[in-house]
């Protein structure tokens, strides 16, 4: 999925995704909250590159189960609005349905304000 996210195929993104599907980001972060729908992370990631460039995302490892999984990630991304990179780890963790499809992803920072600080300089601090 990840590698179709990159290469823009959103539409076999989308098949990866039960009818249900909900993506949360931090609230504190100028494109946190809820995202709804099978198309939930295609808007959400057009969004989220509106406040960034240069994206690079690293693997580090997957770990799971049938219902559940965690991706350890690495991100690197620079700010449209300062020109400052970010660079932490993330985690993201997946529930399946019982069709094997997802239904939620969860993002987790290292440290959200770090990159809410970076993503939008002219809001304070967290």
């Amino acid at each position: 999925m990840y590698a179709h996210v990159q290469q823009g195929d959103w539409d076999i993104v989308e098949n990866f995704f039960a009818d249900d599907f909900s993506i949360y980001e931090p609230p504190s972060l100028p494109y946190g909250g809820e995202w709804h729908g099978k198309d939930a992370l295609r808007r959400l990631y057009a969004h989220v590159m509106a406040y960034w460039e240069a994206p690079k995302v690293e693997w580090i490892d997957l770990l799971g189960s049938e219902t559940y999984t965690v991706a350890l990630l690495h991100f690197s991304m620079t700010s449209r609005a300062s020109g400052e990179r970010f660079s932490q780890h993330v985690t993201e963790v997946t529930r399946f349905n019982s069709d094997g499809k997802m239904t939620e992803m969860r993002i987790h920072y290292f440290d959200a304000g770090e990159v809410a600080r970076i993503a939008r300089p002219d809001m304070k601090s967290i």
